[in-house]
C-alpha cells in the first residue's frame, strides 16, 4: 500500500513539473517565423549587434552570455569581457562554443542566416534582420518584440517615443533644406554608391533627407544579374554635384585600410559644393536597427545640416 502511494505521488509530481514546464514556454511570433522559448530567459546569444544595443538600452544586458567580440562596434565594448563569450567571426559562428553555453536563446540577422538549421539544434533561433523598405517601423518592432520576452515593455514605450520624437524633428529639419545627398560605402580602395542599401533607405526615407540620385538609378536588374556598380569618384560628383556624400567605410569598419583622406579632389569637391561626411564604420556597417544605433545614426546625420 505505501509502495502504491510512493508510485502515486511521483506520477502526480512528474505531471505538475511537466505542466509547470509547459507553462513556461511562450511562443513569438515575427517577421514571418515562430519560434518556443522559455517565459524567462537566463542566457542569450546575440550576434546581432542591433540587437545587443536593444538589450542594453532596455537594461537587460546581463542576459548576454555571448557575442562576437573580435570586430564589435566601439559603442559596445562594455560586452568585450571575461563575462561575455566570444563566438567568434560574425559570418562564421563558432558553433562548438555557442553550444557550450547552453543559451535559452540566439538572435541572428542576415550575416549568420545560412547557419540558423545548425544553430536551432542548439537553441531557438530569432533572426532580427532590418526590414531596409520598412526600416523605422522593423525596428520599432525588434524593440518591442525583445522588451515582451525580457519584460521591458514599459522602457521600450519610453525609448520608441525618443526616437519618434527625434526622427520628427529631423524631419522638419531636413524638409526645411534644400540638400540633396547619396549614400556611399568604401570597400578596399573603390567607393559604390548604395542608393537602395538600409542605411540609405534610413537617411532618404526615414529621415527624409532629399535624393541627389532617384532611386531607379541604382536598382538591381531585372534578368537576375547583378547590376554594374556606380563608382563615386571625382568624375561621379563633376556630374550629379551632390549637396552631400555620406560616406560608410566598410574595409575600416573589418579591420582593413580605411579611406585615403585625399580620395577626393578638394578642388572638385568645392566647385561641386559637396560635403563629404564620413559616418562612424562600425556603427553604419556593423550595427544598425537596435534602440542604441538607430539614435546614434540620427544624430550623426543630423549633424551634416546644423554645420
Amino acid at each position: 500500500m505505501v509502495r502504491n502511494k510512493k508510485i502515486l505521488l511521483i506520477m502526480i509530481t512528474s505531471a505538475i513539473l511537466g505542466l509547470a514546464g509547459c507553462q513556461s514556454k511562450t511562443a513569438i511570433t515575427t517577421d514571418n517565423q515562430t519560434i518556443v522559448i522559455p517565459k524567462y530567459l537566463h542566457k542569450i546569444v546575440v550576434m546581432n549587434y542591433g540587437a545587443l544595443d536593444t538589450l542594453d538600452a532596455l537594461g537587460k544586458g546581463s542576459l548576454v552570455a555571448a557575442t562576437p567580440q573580435s570586430i564589435i562596434p566601439s559603442y559596445l565594448e562594455q560586452y568585450k569581457n571575461n563575462h561575455v563569450i566570444d563566438t567568434g567571426n560574425m559570418k562564421e559562428p563558432n558553433i562548438e562554443v555557442i553550444k557550450q553555453t547552453h543559451p535559452d536563446l540566439i538572435i541572428i540577422d542576415g550575416r549568420q542566416a545560412n547557419k540558423k538549421d545548425e544553430l536551432s539544434k542548439i537553441a531557438p533561433v530569432l533572426n532580427l534582420s532590418v526590414d531596409s523598405k520598412h526600416y523605422f517601423e522593423s525596428t520599432k518592432n525588434h524593440i518591442n518584440l525583445l522588451a515582451s520576452i525580457t519584460g521591458t515593455e514599459n522602457t521600450a514605450t519610453q525609448l520608441i517615443a525618443s526616437l519618434n520624437n527625434k526622427i520628427n524633428q529631423a524631419q522638419i529639419i531636413t524638409s526645411a533644406s534644400p540638400k540633396k545627398a547619396i549614400v556611399a560605402i568604401h570597400n578596399n580602395g573603390k567607393m559604390i554608391l548604395i542608393n537602395n542599401s538600409s542605411s540609405a533607405s534610413l537617411i532618404h526615407d526615414v529621415l527624409k533627407v532629399k535624393r541627389a540620385v532617384p532611386l531607379l538609378a541604382n536598382q538591381p536588374a531585372t534578368n537576375g544579374e547583378r547590376p554594374a556598380p556606380t563608382f563615386v569618384d571625382d568624375k561621379y560628383i563633376r556630374t550629379v554635384k551632390p549637396d552631400i556624400i555620406f560616406v560608410i567605410d566598410r574595409s575600416h569598419a573589418i579591420g582593413q585600410q580605411a579611406i585615403k583622406a585625399d580620395y577626393f579632389d578638394a578642388k572638385v569637391l568645392n566647385k561641386s559644393k559637396t560635403t563629404v561626411i564620413y559616418l562612424t564604420p562600425d556603427l553604419w556597417y556593423l550595427s544598425g536597427g537596435g534602440a542604441e544605433s538607430l539614435e546614434r545614426q540620427v544624430t550623426e546625420v543630423m549633424n551634416a545640416f546644423n554645420n
